[in-house]
C-alpha cells in the first residue's frame, strides 16, 4: 500500500486523468442505467406496483387489456370462485382542465371499486366517488390540483379531482382512477363489460369458457409495445456496461504495461511478485474506488436538478451491482499483464526502459 501511494503521488497528473476518465465512464453508466430503468417503469408503473397476483382477460385478447371484454356473467362466476376477485376496466381518454378550450392532455382511465385491493393509495385528498377522480401526481406538472375539473373530450363530461396517488402510469401516460360505475357511464359502448379481473392469489383450476389467466409479470409483457421497448432498453444497458467495462480494463492494462521498466527495477533489487501484485491491486482499487465515489456523488447531484417529468429510477442495489462490475473489470485489466511481468527478465525489463 505504501508503494502504491508513493507511485500515485509521484505520477499525480496521470493518476488524476485516469481517475477522472474512470469517474466519467462510471457516471455515464449510472445515469443511463437510471434513465433507461426510469423509462421502463414509466411505461408500466401501475402494473408493476399493484398487488395483484393474477390478471384474467378473454382468451382472444391475448392478455391485451384494451382488447378484452369480460361479461357481467363471467364476472359473477369468477367472484363465486374467488370472493376477492376485483373487476376493472381500462380506456384511453383526452381531456382539458377547468375550461373546454384548455390544453388537451392524455391519460389512461381505470375504473375500479374504491374499496378493493386495487384502489390507489392516496398521497393527497380523498377517495373517488361518483363524478370524481383520483389522478397520478405527474399531472401536477401540468397544473392539475385537487378541486380542479377534468373535462373529457369530445363529449364534455366532467370529473372533479379529489386526490392524487403516486406511481400510477401506463403506456407513458398518467392514470385517472374512477369508480367502475362511473367508468361504465362514461363508456356506454362497453355494455357493462370490463377489461380484466384481478386476483390476489393464483387463478382457480378451471375458468369460465373463453377466459384466460396470466400472472402479473406475464400480463406486464402483454402490454402493447412493452416487451419490444424493454428488449431495446436491455440491449442499451448491456452494451453500455460492456463497453464502459472494456474501456476501463484497457486503461488499467495499458497503465500496467507502461510500468514494465519499473517492475523490472523493483525485481532487480529484490521485490517479489507478491509485493508487485499487491502494489498494482492497491493502485487500481484506490483509483477505481475514488472514481466510483465521485461518480455516485455526481449522479446524486444531477438527479436533484433533473426536470420533474424526466423518468429516472436507480436503486442503491443497482448502483452497487454496477460499481462491483466496474471494479472487477478494472482489477482484471490491471492484472492481465502480471503474467508477462512475472516471466520477464529484470535486465530485459530495464533495457526496455532505456
Amino acid at each position: 500500500m505504501f508503494l502504491a501511494f508513493r507511485e500515485l503521488k509521484f505520477n499525480l497528473l496521470r493518476s488524476v486523468l485516469l481517475g477522472g476518465i474512470s469517474a466519467l465512464l462510471a457516471f455515464m453508466v449510472f445515469m443511463l442505467l437510471g434513465l433507461t430503468r426510469g423509462l421502463s417503469e414509466d411505461s408500466a408503473a401501475w402494473m408493476l406496483n399493484n398487488p395483484a397476483a393474477t390478471i384474467i382477460t378473454t382468451e382472444d385478447a391475448s392478455g391485451n387489456l384494451t382488447r378484452s371484454f369480460i361479461s357481467p356473467e363471467d364476472i359473477t362466476a369468477l367472484q363465486k370462485m374467488d370472493a376477492g376477485a376485483v373487476p376493472f376496466a381500462q380506456s384511453f381518454v383526452s381531456f382539458g382542465v377547468n375550461t373546454p378550450d384548455s390544453n388537451q392532455l392524455g391519460a389512461v382511465m381505470l375504473g375500479l371499486e374504491p374499496e378493493s385491493f386495487l384502489a390507489p393509495r392516496l398521497t393527497e385528498g380523498t377517495v373517488m366517488n361518483a363524478g370524481s377522480a383520483v389522478v397520478d401526481s405527474s399531472l401536477k406538472e401540468d397544473g392539475v390540483k385537487v378541486g380542479d375539473t377534468i373535462i373529457l373530450k369530445p363529449g364534455g363530461e366532467e370529473l372533479k379531482v379529489v386526490g392524487f396517488t403516486e406511481g400510477a402510469r401506463l403506456n407513458h401516460q398518467p392514470v385517472i382512477f374512477v369508480t367502475l360505475d362511473e367508468w361504465h357511464t362514461l363508456n356506454p359502448r362497453a355494455h357493462d363489460t370490463v377489461s380484466g379481473v384481478a386476483l390476489q392469489a393464483l387463478a382457480p383450476g378451471s375458468l369460465p369458457e373463453g377466459l384466460a389467466a396470466q400472472t402479473r409479470s406475464e400480463a406486464l409483457q402483454s402490454l402493447p409495445g412493452y416487451k419490444e421497448e424493454q428488449g431495446s432498453l436491455l440491449m442499451i444497458q448491456v452494451f453500455l456496461v460492456a463497453v464502459s467495462a472494456l474501456v476501463m480494463a484497457v486503461f488499467f492494462y495499458v497503465m500496467t504495461l507502461q510500468k514494465t521498466a519499473q517492475f523490472g527495477l523493483l525485481k532487480a533489487i529484490g521485490a517479489g511478485m507478491r509485493t508487485l501484485a499487491g502494489s498494482l491491486v492497491a493502485q487500481v482499487l484506490l483509483l477505481t474506488l475514488g472514481a466510483l465515489a465521485l461518480a455516485v456523488a455526481a449522479m446524486y447531484g444531477t438527479t436533484q436538478v433533473l426536470p420533474a417529468g424526466m423518468p429516472f429510477a436507480l436503486s442503491w442495489t443497482a448502483v452497487a451491482q454496477a460499481s462491483g462490475l466496474l471494479l472487477l473489470v478494472a482489477l482484471l485489466g490491471g492484472l492481465l499483464s502480471l503474467r508477462t511481468i512475472a516471466q520477464a527478465d529484470p535486465l530485459q525489463a530495464l533495457g526496455q526502459g532505456g
